[in-house]
């Protein structure tokens, strides 16, 4: 096992480039933890973490107690820790099953929590929670009340008074696992690994950022100050949702996800299911272009009112004027966020 991170890092800082690979990866990671079982209980796994962290991370975070980590809360817990250090406001995310079932940024945490549970109640079940701030007290007390229960926390700190609050509940007291990171950075740097069979890809994290003041606006209609704000949260979530991938967003929260889809009318339509009522006064961010204008239709007739996408379909046009023809206004973002 290799430190890859180190590896290549090493490579640019002698070679002085960012297009060339090295032939050779060499390193080493050190075991953390032999877990209980992988994905599925059938499936052995252990816990591997470089040899000379650099940033705060799953790997580093100091555990406060709970169950001890299994697989699946270990890749959870990345994925809310990679998507909630991207806000510069107070934001929460609660992931499931490695996509992010609710999403909020707010002046206080605590709303910020309430909101992003308010995205999706029943999916945020069971979900790994990951906070940019300190949890206080307020918000240890949100996260605790009757009918709410997460598998792990993950956030810079915790308070004394959020941790009474935290302990004091039967339930929560031994099970659900608390990680603090210290101080979080802003957006990860680094390179993204997929071990594939006899063989390693490797690619640079997708961390670039848009700049939303020099985004394409495709419609008669430009965005509103709101629809653009809602849109940013939006075009936030859905780079870390699977693709095929949609996000409706509304208050600067998500409200409803379409994840890992096939044809992306099916992830549209869903995440306006999972938003029901709440889909009116929306904006909708996608991780790719429209390949047919039925996105669009299927979002008018929700009570879309904004959309983000990258555009560069054969049949933009065809989608532009689905929108000026039901008033809502597009931007093409010129960036995709295909996550596989």
């Amino acid at each position: 096992i290799a430190d890859y991170d180190l590896a290549i890092a090493r490579y640019f800082a002698e070679q002085h480039s960012k297009e060339t690979f090295p032939a050779t990866l060499r390193g080493s990671w050190k075991r953390k933890a032999t877990l209980r079982y992988g994905e599925n209980p059938h499936q052995q796994a252990a816990f591997y973490v470089d040899s000379k962290p650099s940033r705060a991370s799953v790997s580093t975070a100091e555990s406060l107690g709970g169950k001890e980590l299994s697989f699946n809360n270990l890749f959870d817990l990345d994925s809310a820790l990679t998507l909630v250090r991207s806000f510069a406001q107070p934001a929460a995310v609660i992931i499931k099953h490695n996509n992010p079932c609710g999403t909020a940024v707010a002046d206080m945490l605590s709303e910020a929590y309430r909101r992003a549970n308010e995205g999706d109640p029943i999916s945020a079940f069971g979900g790994i929670v990951g906070l940019n701030r300190e949890v206080d007290a307020a918000t240890a007390q949100l996260m605790t009340e009757p009918g709410r229960f997460f598998e792990a926390i993950i956030a810079p700190s915790f308070s004394a008074e959020a941790m009474q609050v935290l302990r004091s509940r039967p339930k929560w007291k031994d099970s659900v696992r608390l990680l603090a990171t210290g101080p979080l950075d802003s957006v990860a740097m680094g390179f993204d690994f997929r071990k594939i069979e006899g063989g390693l890809l490797v690619q640079s994290l997708d961390v670039a950022q848009l700049d939303w003041s020099q985004v394409k606006v495709a419609t008669e209609r430009k965005p509103t100050a709101q629809e653009l704000a809602d849109l940013q949260i939006g075009w936030a979530v859905v780079k870390q949702v699977k693709s095929n991938a949609i996000v409706l967003a509304k208050d600067l929260m998500i409200i409803g996800v379409g994840a890992g889809q096939m044809s992306r009318i099916d992830s549209v339509n869903i995440a306006i299911r999972k938003a029901g009522d709440r889909a009116k006064g929306s904006v909708l961010a996608s991780d790719a272009f429209f390949p047919f204008p039925d996105n669009v239709e299927a979002a008018a007739a929700a009570g879309v009112t904004a959309i983000a996408q990258p555009g560069g379909s054969v049949k933009d046009a065809d989608s532009i004027a689905a929108c000026n023809k039901h008033g809502i206004a597009m931007v093409f973002t010129g960036m995709r966020h295909f996550k596989h």
